[in-house]
């Protein structure tokens, strides 16, 4: 069945947008008109939209979660309000303290007013939103529930922040160890037996300490290389290979995708097209290859619960109680089972990661304390040795 496109009002006035699979656009309006929705507007599958010309990647600044957080609970609050996204934008932008953000925004503002889909104007900024966001909004829109997906990218944001809350703490004891040993190296040297502070000083500030700088500067630029667009896959593969942070990432992905699959097989999208937009949404790259080629598997009449064995992913309760719910006719129901199961994952491996994470922090800074001593107690012995090698 084809996938059309609608524009419609509720009961209260708010303005809906939204995608549902029907034979043709009569039978369409007819489905709308049962559930109480008056139709404004209806795209036909292959329209305007899918000629669109691909989004050119702009340049934009580096902004925390923080703002992000704080943009989308915003829009998602106006959203939910009954007004409509260009309104809400055009409301939004100019009271956003973020020019990069407020850049973005003019530009999902202008888009919204054409009859364009919000989540277009995103994609020209990758590094903004990453392609799971841009996704996520796209299936708000789809399925006629964007101030819920507004809302789950915010809270997405406001988690992220919560997990690195209180990290500064033993970021800071690391960065002052560093400059510890970059002062601790040549004072004994240059004090003992003779008092040569400029020397020490020369060492000290000339030398030591911009390396330090440069070695600090040095390992924010990786970190922040590593996180650009283009080294995501990359990055993904090698965040699944860590212990315990590359659990966190599988069942965060994993359970964002049930999510938004109970949500938009609830919209009434048939199984694949709910399956195409839930795989889009899952943040990490490596799964949400392996997702889409399941799609592929159900493009060629593979049953729902069979591309969720396919996949490989999931646990096998979860495949049962798809397969259960498939038989049953209650799929929507399991979903919110499986959904319920993997927030529960979810939160068990964020307290893990933020154990080992201050785990491995504290180790950083003792083991740098430990090679301050060390270098402390060499170069003291070595003065002393130094200043009686001729004494005998």
């Amino acid at each position: 069945m084809p996938v059309f496109r609608y524009e419609v009002t509720d009961a209260k006035g708010k303005t809906l947008i939204g995608a549902m699979s029907a034979g043709d656009e009569p039978e369409l309006r007819a489905r709308l008109a049962d559930r109480g929705y008056q139709v404004t507007k209806v795209v036909a599958p292959g329209g305007s939209a899918a000629q669109a010309p691909a989004p050119i990647p702009r340049p934009i600044g580096a902004v925390g979660p923080a703002d992000k957080a704080l943009f989308f609970r915003q829009f998602a609050s106006l959203i939910r309000a009954g007004i409509a996204p260009y309104a809400a934008l055009a409301d939004l932008t100019p009271r956003l303290s973020n020019a990069a953000i407020a850049q973005a925004a003019g530009e999902m503002r202008d888009a919204a007013q054409k009859g364009g889909r919000v989540s277009d104007a995103m994609e020209p900024f990758p590094a903004l939103f990453p392609p799971h966001v841009v996704a996520t909004v796209r299936a708000g829109e789809t399925g006629g529930f964007l101030e819920i997906a507004l809302d789950e990218i915010a809270l997405d944001y406001e988690q992220e922040l919560a997990f690195y809350k209180g990290t500064w703490l033993p970021k800071a004891l690391a960065v002052q160890e560093v400059f510890a040993l970059a002062l601790a190296q040549p004072l004994f040297p240059t004090l003992f037996p003779n008092n040569q502070l400029g020397q020490y000083l020369l060492l000290a500030f000339a030398r030591n300490v911009p390396i330090a700088l440069a070695a600090i500067f040095l390992v924010r630029w990786l970190w922040r290389r590593l996180h650009t667009p283009g080294l995501s896959e990359r990055r993904d593969r090698w965040t699944l290979g860590i212990p315990v942070f590359g659990d966190l990432s599988r069942q965060r992905s994993l359970a964002a995708f049930i999510r938004m699959l109970r949500k938009l097989y609830a919209a009434g999208l048939m199984p694949i097209n709910a399956w195409e937009g839930a795989a889009n949404v899952v943040p990490n790259t490596i799964l949400r290859q392996k997702l889409a080629e399941a799609r592929d598997m159900m493009q060629q009449g593979v049953p729902l619960h069979e591309a969720f064995r396919n996949t490989g992913l999931f646990a096998s309760e979860t495949e049962q109680l798809i397969a259960t719910g498939v038989m049953a006719g209650e799929v929507i129901e399991m979903l919110d089972r499986i959904a319920e199961y993997y927030q529960n994952n979810v939160q068990r491996a964020v307290d893990s990661s933020r154990f080992w994470m201050y785990r491995l922090a504290i180790s950083l800074f003792l083991a740098i304390s430990g090679l301050v001593l060390i270098v402390l107690v060499k170069t003291y012995f070595q003065s002393i040795f130094d200043f009686t090698k001729g004494w005998e």
